[in-house]
C-alpha cells in the first residue's frame, strides 16, 4: 500500500508518529472511513482508542484526517451520548451492520458503557449469512436483556470466523454437519481481526456451544429454510467451567479497606452502601435520590428496585453510615444536569456512574495499597463480592436462610443455599471447638467424635457438620449417621430411648430454654391426661419428662463431672 501513495503523502507520514502513520494507511481504504473509533483502533493494532484520542492531538494530522470525510472529535468523552438515545424503525436499525440496542429499547441498562449495547456484524465475511445472524438476534428482542446480546455475540464470534474461512462460500446452516463444525467449534485458538492469536478456554467453548445450541433449536422450531436439518451440538459440548461458590471478602481484606478508603467521591460513597446492603452493583447505580426513608421509631431504611426481578424491593434496614454516604452523594449531584430525569443519585455529566469506572476504581486501590489476601496476594475488589459477603456474614451471625433470602431479595431459596457452603466451614470450626470444649452434653456417639478429633481425623466432622441442619433438632443435634437405618423412634424418643436420653443426642446450654419452655407444656399435658384418665398418655410424657429433666441436671454441672456417656472428661 505505501507504494501507492505519492511523494507528498510520503512526506507527510514521516512527519508523523507510529500510531498516525498506522491511522492513516487504514484510512486510505474508503470502507474504513465508516468504522467506529474502536474497530479502527483494533484493526491498527491497539487494545484500545487511546492512541486515536492522542494522534488527534496533533492539530495538522487532525486537519488531515477531517480532509478525508472522517469525523474526529477533540476528545474522547465527545463521542458519548449523554442521556437517552432516540428510538428509530427497527427495520433501519437492523438494516446496518453495526446495530445500536439502545434505539430498540425504552429501557436498558444506564450502568453500562454505550459499547455494550453496540453490535458489530462486520467480521461475518459472507452477507447472507451475516444477515442469517442478524435476524436470529433481531428475533430475540423480545427475550433478552439488553446488555446480553454483546456476550451472546462474542461468545459465538470465534466459531463463525473460524467457520467463515473453512467454508466461505456458506450461506445458511442447512447443510451443515457435524463433521464440518467440529474443526470450528473444537479449535484452540482464533484469530481476530487484527491479526491477533486468542485462546479459546474450555469456559468459553462451552458457552460457545450453548448459544449455537439455542440458535440451531430457535431456527429448527420455527421453520426456518436456513435451519439445520438434525441437532449438531450435544449435551458434552457445554461442558464448562464447573460450579462457582460465593466469594465473600475475607475480614482481613475488609480491614485494609476501611484503613484505605481512599476513593473517588462516588466510588467511596458506593463501597459505603454495598458493605452494609450487599445490593447488586446494578440496583446501587440506580439508586434515587430519594431512596433514604425512615421507619416509625427514626432508624432509616432504604428504599430500591430490583432490576433482575423486575419489582420493587422491600425496604432495607442501614446504619447510619449508609444514610450519611447518601446524604454526601445528594450533595454531590445536586448541580449535575439529570439527563435521564429519572433524579438517580450516581449520575454524572454524562449519564449515569458506570459499571467499569467502578471496578476500576476497586483494582487501582487494590494494587496501590496494595491490599493482601490470605496467601499474601494482592486482592482484586470485585462489587459483587460485597453481596456474598453480606449474605455469608449474616449466615454466620445465626440468621436463617429464610430471613437471607428476604434481605438479599433472592428469588429462591436455592440461590440463597449458595452462601451455606461458605456458612459449613465457619459452622465446622465452632462445631468442633464446642465438641472439644466439653460445654456440650452426649453419649458415647459425642465421645468418640472427641476422640477422633484429638487424633486430628475430621472425616467424621465433615460428615456430621454438612448434615448439621438436616439434623438440627429444637433441643439439640442428632448424631445418627446418614448410612444406618432410619431412626425407629423418631424425635419424641430423644429422652427415652435406652431409658433415657439418647446416647446420639447432643445438647448444649444454648438449648436448656428450649427444653425448659418444653417441659414445662409437657408437664402441663400430663396433668391434663391424668385427670381424664389417660394413664398410658401420662406415663409416656411422665418418661419424656424424666429424661429432659436429666439432661438439665447434666447441663448444670461442670464438665469434669459429667460422666463419660455424656461426653464427660
Amino acid at each position: 500500500m505505501i507504494t501507492r501513495l505519492n511523494h507528498q503523502e510520503l512526506e507527510f507520514l514521516q512527519k508523523r508518529t507510529k500510531a498516525q502513520w498506522r491511522f492513516w494507511i487504514l484510512l486510505q481504504d474508503e470502507e474504513n472511513r465508516s468504522l467506529s473509533v474502536v474497530e479502527l483502533s483494533r484493526r491498527a493494532g491497539y487494545a484500545s482508542a487511546r492512541q486515536w484520542f492522542k494522534a488527534l492531538e496533533d492539530e495538522g494530522f487532525r486537519a488531515e484526517i477531517e480532509g478525508l470525510g472522517v469525523r474526529a472529535p477533540r476528545r474522547q468523552h465527545e463521542i458519548f451520548v449523554p442521556g437517552p438515545v432516540a428510538l428509530e424503525d427497527p427495520d433501519k436499525v437492523w438494516s446496518r451492520d453495526r446495530v445500536d440496542l439502545r434505539r430498540l429499547y425504552t429501557d436498558y441498562p444506564k450502568h453500562m458503557n454505550q459499547s455494550t449495547f453496540k453490535l458489530v456484524f462486520t467480521f461475518i465475511a459472507n452477507p447472507r449469512l451475516r444477515d442469517l445472524i442478524k435476524r436470529y438476534f433481531r428475533a430475540r428482542v423480545p427475550f433478552w436483556q439488553p446488555s446480553t446480546f454483546r456476550p451472546y455475540l462474542k461468545h459465538a464470534k470465534p466459531f463463525l470466523v473460524r467457520l467463515g474461512e473453512l467454508h466461505p462460500d456458506l450461506d445458511s446452516f442447512i447443510e451443515l454437519t457435524r463433521e464440518m463444525i467440529e474443526p470450528a467449534l473444537n479449535h484452540s485458538y482464533w484469530i481476530d481481526q487484527t491479526g491477533t492469536q486468542r485462546p479459546i478456554t474450555a469456559y468459553r467453548r462451552a458457552k460457545m456451544a450453548s448459544f449455537l445450541d439455542g440458535m440451531f433449536t430457535y431456527m429448527r422450531l420455527h421453520d426456518w429454510p436456513e435451519a439445520p436439518v438434525r441437532p449438531l451440538i450435544f449435551p458434552e459440548d457445554k461442558i464448562g467451567r464447573g460450579f462457582r461458590r460465593p466469594r465473600p471478602i475475607p475480614e482481613s481484606v475488609l480491614a485494609q479497606l476501611d484503613a484505605h478508603l481512599h476513593l473517588y467521591a462516588y466510588v467511596r460513597n458506593l463501597v459505603e452502601i454495598l458493605r452494609v446492603v450487599g445490593l447488586r452493583a446494578e440496583d446501587a447505580l440506580h439508586l434515587r435520590e430519594d431512596c433514604l426513608d425512615w421507619d416509625a421509631v427514626g432508624d432509616p431504611r432504604l428504599c430500591w428496585y430490583n432490576h433482575k426481578m423486575k419489582r420493587e424491593g422491600r425496604p432495607l434496614p442501614v446504619t447510619n453510615e449508609v444514610a450519611d454516604a447518601i446524604k454526601r452523594q445528594r450533595e454531590l449531584v445536586r448541580h449535575v444536569p439529570d439527563h435521564f430525569g429519572a433524579r438517580y443519585l450516581f449520575r454524572t455529566e454524562y449519564g449515569l456512574f458506570k459499571f467499569e469506572s467502578l471496578c476500576y476504581q476497586l483494582t487501582r486501590l487494590s494494587k496501590k495499597v496494595p491490599l493482601r489476601g490470605p496467601e499474601g496476594e494482592v486482592y482484586r475488589l470485585r462489587p459483587h463480592a460485597f453481596r456474598h459477603t453480606v449474605g455469608t456474614q449474616m449466615l454466620n451471625s445465626g440468621m436463617s436462610i429464610i430471613d437471607v433470602m428476604t434481605y438479599l431479595d433472592h428469588k429462591s431459596p436455592m440461590m440463597t443455599l449458595n452462601y451455606t457452603q461458605i456458612f459449613d466451614e465457619t459452622l465446622k470450626q465452632k462445631f468442633k471447638a464446642l465438641v472439644q470444649s466439653g460445654h456440650a452434653t452426649g453419649g458415647v456417639a459425642l465421645a468418640a467424635l472427641r476422640e477422633q478429633l484429638d487424633r486430628g481425623d475430621e472425616s467424621e466432622l465433615d460428615w456430621v457438620v454438612s448434615n448439621l441442619r438436616r439434623l438440627s433438632l429444637p433441643w439439640g443435634y442428632c448424631l445418627h449417621h446418614a448410612k444406618a437405618p432410619k431412626c425407629p423412634y423418631g424425635q419424641n424418643a430423644c429422652f427415652t430411648k435406652d431409658n433415657g436420653p439418647c446416647y446420639k443426642l447432643v445438647t448444649t446450654p444454648e438449648h436448656a430454654p428450649v427444653i425448659v419452655a418444653t417441659l414445662e407444656d409437657l408437664k402441663k399435658s400430663r396433668g391434663i391426661a391424668r385427670e381424664k384418665g389417660w394413664e398410658m398418655y401420662a406415663n409416656d410424657l411422665g418418661d419424656q419428662i424424666d429424661g429432659m429433666e436429666k439432661v438439665l441436671t447434666e447441663l448444670e454441672l461442670p464438665k469434669e463431672q459429667r460422666g463419660k456417656n455424656r461426653g464427660g472428661q
